[in-house]
């Protein structure tokens, strides 16, 4: 059997293979058949590939390549129904999609070209994790054409009733529209998922398409801070002097005056003049008086006030800077949105 023969017979066999998950024939067997005008070969081993690259959810750039090979293949076959069909498959998987003119004739080209402007289709492109500002910051969507058309987008509960309107209007090549991550009175989500839903529209009105993106959101708020600890009594000094200087001078004062006035009979004199022993021991005792005038209990401590008051004016400033702090944090809501797959609800086909 010939290398044709036996591709060929792969080709009729493609949904059997496809379904059983049998190994495809390579995309470069169905190319080098293109380049050889073999275009009945490549568009059936370009079937296969594509059959294989659907059902493994394979990358979208090589369902690409391949759909604009096997339209261009049928084009040349004389199925141009097919080839436009193929072609609109194209522009509903990738509408930013356009064909390279230095590798394709304008015979593919044109007709690409007026299959991709009636079809009317976009694409969205959104960051998968995201968080911004309620209400002042901007939650954004890139939209991508096939071609000029009107859409209009809106986000709506998982129910479909509407959660807010977006945006309606015309779209040329690309367009980037904002959320402030508010509903449609301008409040915090009440729930925890909406779909983004983007609806095209053809120049007549008519409804061609609808994409929808399901958004997870999650609102989220800052932690307040606690406020400062007051400074502890025992990290105070005392303000008012105590009775123990006082008491200590006085009595240590008297004792002392006691002391000098007892002093020649503790030591067996019994002579001289007892006037001036005893005037030394009034002075002794008047200052011990004077001491305890001096250091007299509630005395106010200068110093250990200002200590004091300086060490809880620097608190007082703690706490209020922790209020306006906490103010701050209250009023910083932010909402967490996490995009998940894309869906279309409107069949593709061939």
């Amino acid at each position: 059997m010939t290398r044709r023969l036996w591709l060929l017979l792969l080709c009729a066999l493609a949904p059997v293979a496809a379904r059983a998950q049998t190994a495809a024939v390579p995309f470069s067997d169905a190319l080098r058949a293109y380049k050889d005008l073999d275009f009945e070969l490549a568009a059936g081993l370009l079937r296969l590939d594509l059959a294989r690259l659907d059902a493994t959810n394979g990358p979208v750039a090589d369902q690409t390549q391949g759909l604009l090979y096997l339209g261009a293949a049928d084009l040349f076959r004389g199925r141009r129904d097919s080839a436009v069909a193929v072609f609109r498959r194209l522009v509903m998987l990738e509408p930013r999609f356009r064909p390279d003119r230095m590798l394709f004739p304008p015979e593919v080209t044109s007709v690409f070209d007026s299959v991709r402007v009636r079809t009317k289709v976009v694409a969205i492109q959104v960051p998968a994790d995201t968080q911004v500002a309620a209400g002042g910051g901007a939650w954004g969507v890139w939209l991508f054409a096939s071609s000029f058309q009107s859409v209009e987008v809106t986000l709506r509960y998982e129910d479909g009733a509407p959660f807010r309107f977006i945006y309606s209007g015309p779209i040329g090549d690309s367009l980037r529209v904002q959320w402030n991550g508010l509903d449609a009175a301008d409040q915090l989500p009440p729930v925890n998922r909406v779909l983004l839903r983007v609806a095209s529209r053809a120049p007549t009105g008519d409804l061609t398409g609808i994409l929808q993106l399901p958004l997870d959101l999650k609102v989220v708020r800052s932690d307040t801070l606690p406020w400062p600890v007051p400074p502890a009594k025992s990290q105070l000094l005392p303000e008012r002097a105590g009775s123990g200087p006082a008491t200590r001078a006085v009595f240590g004062g008297l004792v002392l005056a006691g002391t000098v006035a007892a002093l020649p009979s503790l030591v067996g004199a019994n002579q001289g003049s007892s006037g001036p022993r005893l005037a030394v021991a009034g002075a002794v005792g008047v200052a011990g008086v004077l001491g305890y005038i001096l250091h007299r209990p509630g005395r106010p401590l200068a110093d250990n006030v200002r200590a004091n008051k300086a060490r809880r004016d620097a608190w007082q400033k703690s706490v209020e800077r922790a209020i306006a702090d906490n103010v701050r944090r209250r009023s910083d809501i932010r909402l967490r949105v996490h995009a998940g797959e894309v869906t279309s609800m409107q069949p593709r086909g061939l």
